[in-house]
C-alpha cells in the first residue's frame, strides 16, 4: 500500500517514508540524513534547491520518523532501501548521493555495489566501519574510537551490550519521537562489518569533514578518503560557526556540478545560502533544515 500526506510525504509498500522537493525537472539527488535526523533534515530550503536545479529525495532511514526500525542490518542491505525508494519515486538511472554521519554505510554500499545507479557521491562528516570481514575492510578498534569523547564511546559500547536499555534511556531523555530506535540501529550497524569495500567505489567522491569533531572523528574521514579512489577532500575546522549550516548549499552545489549543473557565481551561491533555515528541523519560516548531517555535536 502506498500513502501520501499533505506535506508531500509518500510511504512505500515496505513502509519507508520519503519526500521529493526542489526543481521538478532538476538533476536527481537522494540525501541520507545523519544520526539523528529525518526526511526533513539535512537539505537546503526549497528556493535554494530551485536555484541549484536539483530534485532532492529524502527519506526516514529505519527507526526514524515514520519508517519502522527492525533489526540491525549490514550496509549492503541498507543500500537496497535506497533503491526501493528511488524505484518507488520513479527515479531511474544514475543519481547524486549525499550522506551525513549515520547515513554513510548505506550510501557507500549503494555506490560500491550498484555503480549504475550512482553518478557521484558526497559524504559529510562520514563514519567508517568499526569492524572488518572478508572483502569488507574496517578500522582497528583503537583507531576507530580515537578522538571520540567519553559519551560517544559509552553510547557505542552500550548499543552492543544492551540495545533495548539504551533505546529506553534515549526515549526518556529525548522524547518518544526523537528516533531512539534509529539512533541505536546506527550505533550498532556502524560497528559491524559493512559487507562492502570502499575501494570498489568508482564514481566521483567528495568528502566534507571537520578536524575536531568528537562525534564523528576526523580519523574516520581520513580512513575513508584514503580508500576512495580520487576522493576530493573539503576540510574545515569545526569551530567555524555552524559550518555545516553555512556551507550546506555549497555542498549541494558541488554535488550538482558533479552531475552536470552549471556552476553558480559567488553572488548566486551567497543568495541561495541565505535561504537556509538555521532555526531547527524544518521549523524555520523558509522550510529548509541544516541539521542531520552529523558531526555538529548538537
Amino acid at each position: 500500500m502506498t500513502t501520501s500526506t499533505a506535506d508531500g510525504t509518500t510511504t512505500t509498500t515496505s513502509g519507508i517514508a520519503y519526500r521529493v522537493q526542489g526543481a521538478a525537472d532538476g538533476l536527481p539527488v537522494v540525501a541520507l540524513h545523519g544520526t539523528p535526523g529525518s526526511r526533513f533534515s539535512g537539505t537546503p530550503a526549497r528556493d535554494a534547491l530551485l536555484a541549484l536545479g536539483l530534485r532532492v529525495l529524502t527519506y526516514d532511514r529505519p527507526g526514524y520518523g515514520e519508517t519502522p526500525g527492525g533489526e540491525a542490518r549490514p550496509a549492503r542491505e541498507l543500500a537496497q532501501d535506497v533503491l526501493d525508494v528511488l524505484d518507488h519515486a520513479g527515479i531511474e538511472g544514475p543519481v547524486g548521493v549525499l550522506a551525513g554521519g549515520g547515513g554513510t554505510p548505506a550510501a557507500l554500499a549503494l555506490a560500491a555495489l550498484h555503480p549504475e545507479r550512482v553518478a557521484a557521491l558526497t559524504l559529510v562528516w562520514p563514519q567508517a566501519p568499526g569492524a572488518a570481514d572478508a572483502g569488507s575492510p574496517g578500522m582497528e578498534q583503537h583507531e576507530w574510537v580515537r578522538g571520540m569523547d567519553e559519551q560517544q564511546r559509552m553510547l557505542h559500547a552500550l548499543a552492543l551490550q544492551d540495545p533495548v536499555f539504551l533505546r529506553d534511556q534515549l526515549e526518556l531523555g529525548l522524547g518518544a519521537h526523537a528516533g531512539a530506535d534509529g539512533i541505536v540501529l546506527d550505533l550498532v550497524q556502524v560497528q559491524e562489518p559493512w559487507g562492502v569495500d570502499p575501494a570498489d567505489v568508482r564514481c566521483p567522491v567528495d568528502v566534507w569533514w571537520g578536524m575536531d569533531s568528537a562525534v564523528n572523528p576526523a580519523g574516520h574521514a581520513v580512513w575513508l578518503s584514503d580508500r576512495l579512489t580520487g576522493a576530493q577532500v573539503h576540510e574545515h575546522p569545526q569551530e567555524e560557526h555552524q559550518w555545516h549550516v553555512r556551507r550546506l548549499v555549497e555542498v549541494f552545489a558541488q554535488l550538482g556540478e558533479r552531475l552536470g549543473a552549471q556552476p553558480l557565481t559567488p553572488q548566486e551561491l551567497a543568495a541561495a545560502s541565505a535561504a537556509v533555515d538555521t532555526d531547527g528541523c524544518g521549523g524555520g519560516r523558509v522550510g529548509g533544515c541544516a541539521c542531520g548531517a552529523g558531526g555538529c555535536g548538537a
